[in-house]
């Protein structure tokens, strides 16, 4: 069934580990950062409206949906700047803070030992929409390569930032095989860039009933060796 595959790439947030428990953990590491630190710029927000603020200026350019690193950024250099603050500092150092904070992931039971057990026989990768790093999360010693939508210039569905993991393995599309949560970006993305895809439903969603069907389902990563040794 997959016996031209040598690579498999995985998703990473909601697919190796859960995304927004991370992700409010570092919000609120961030905030309470910037209640000791700059606290004019909190005096005025919850962290709730902080959060919604940054939603709201994600939203002006196109490229914040692409580079969110920059986003953030950007954001915490004008709240800086809006409470007669250092805007450069603010950015670099609330930056800093938020970053590291959010690559304090906790891993799905699965993961580790079948990622693990994977490497004795394929090649790793990983794509990611997002700015989780696999090398600050643990895993540089089992993903090979990564390409992140900053780096690519290009969120997934879009089947360049596929292309480039590709180049990256110098590998054939149809000898990788993706693995991730959402039906669009991860099973639609994949499949229109000619790699095979897994859809990984951890919480037994049903799958959207306007797209074809995927082609295969597991729960879990166990389900996905099981999958690959039939």
């Amino acid at each position: 069934m997959f016996d031209q595959i040598t690579v498999i790439a995985f998703d990473l947030d909601d697919t190796l580990w859960p995304c927004m428990p991370t992700i409010h953990r570092a919000e609120e590491t961030l905030y309470r950062w910037l209640e000791r630190h700059f606290p004019r710029i909190t005096e005025g927000h919850e962290p709730a409206a902080l959060v919604e603020l940054r939603r709201q200026f994600s939203a002006r350019e196109p490229r914040y949906a692409i580079d969110m690193t920059a986003m953030r950024r950007d954001f915490l250099h004008q709240l800086g700047n809006l409470y007669e603050y250092d805007g450069e500092l603010v950015s670099r150092r609330g930056f800093e803070i938020f970053f590291h904070a959010r690559q304090q992931v906790e891993f799905y039971h699965d993961v580790l030992p079948c990622l693990r057990r994977l490497k004795r026989r394929y090649r790793l990768g990983a794509i990611s929409n997002g700015n989780a790093s696999v090398d600050h999360v643990g895993l540089g010693h089992l993903i090979e390569h990564s390409v992140s939508a900053a780096e690519a210039q290009a969120a997934k569905p879009d089947p360049r930032i596929f292309e480039q993991l590709a180049r990256r393995f110098d590998a054939a599309p149809g000898e990788i095989l993706y693995v991730g949560d959402h039906p669009v970006y991860d099973v639609v993305g994949a499949t229109g860039a000619g790699y095979h895809a897994v859809w990984i439903n951890r919480d037994r969603s049903e799958w959207p009933q306007e797209l074809p069907e995927p082609g295969y389902q597991v729960a879990d990563l166990l389900e996905l060796e099981s999958l690959l040794s039939d």
